[in-house]
């Protein structure tokens, strides 16, 4: 899970920081001492939560989320506040904050709303009907998860998913193999494979089209990895389901 850190006070940032890259699948991609900035990164960058302050100079932490809000419905927002004003909390709630703190802010209980945002992200992804791990319950696997079903089509490099995590290559691969007990190539592999029985049932597509569709450039090395798969090369799979 990505998170974002907009606080003008180092201490509070440094100690947000701290507490939150100690989470195992949580990731800092961006800290932040002023709105503007925040705002330049979030226009390029996606971001699952967004942990911000309300009094800082120039754009207020209110100006902040309601720029983003006029882009982005689905990052979810905490602020954290010296100011406990009803006014103050009336605006975070209509801009669609998640949680309203006030400082000195207990860890325990923005640890507990952070962790209720992920729970959710991941109930969401739990339900979408293509996934093939539901009972994932890290984030940053079900975004893998999900950036496989969307780009399976095309060459995936684990270098680029990892980078659209926000993490190492290393440290995904580790993070996938413990989740769901498979390596990350096979996973792809296996996914494509499946992609590929639907296909192959339909006589339209020659075996050559089939490889390509799902993403093997290689005819050859997509019949001896369907067979590795499932025991029987990609022509024998559709005879057997088209007999006559």
């Amino acid at each position: 899970m990505n998170i974002v850190i907009v606080d003008d006070e180092p201490k509070i940032r440094n100690g947000l920081l701290k507490l939150l890259t100690s989470h195992e699948g949580w990731n800092v991609t961006g800290v932040f001492e002023e709105a503007k900035t925040a705002l330049q990164f979030l226009d390029v960058h996606k971001a699952d939560v967004m942990i911000t302050d309300i009094k800082m100079p120039e754009i207020s932490g209110l100006e902040l989320i309601k720029n983003i809000r006029q882009k982005n419905n689905n990052i979810s927002i905490i602020i954290l506040s010296g100011y406990s004003y009803f006014s103050f909390a009336q605006r975070a709630i209509e801009f669609g904050v998640i949680r309203y703190l006030t400082k000195p802010t207990d860890p325990k209980e923005l640890i507990a709303a952070v962790q209720s945002i992920e729970e959710k992200l991941v109930q969401e992804l739990e339900c979408k009907p293509d996934s093939l791990e539901p009972k994932v319950t890290n984030l940053i696997v079900l975004n893998a998860i999900q950036y496989i079903e969307k780009n399976y089509k095309n060459k995936i490099a684990l270098k680029n998913m990892a980078e659209e995590l926000f993490i190492t290559p290393n440290y995904l691969c580790e993070l996938f193999k413990k989740h769901t007990g498979k390596n990350l190539s096979q996973y792809i592999n296996k996914y494509r494979g499946d992609k590929a029985k639907m296909y192959l049932a339909q006589l339209e597509y020659r075996v050559t089209d089939v490889a390509d569709l799902v993403g093997f450039r290689n005819a050859k090395y997509f019949s001896s990895t369907f067979k590795k798969l499932y025991g029987i090369t990609p022509l024998e799979y559709r005879n057997s389901k088209n007999p006559n």
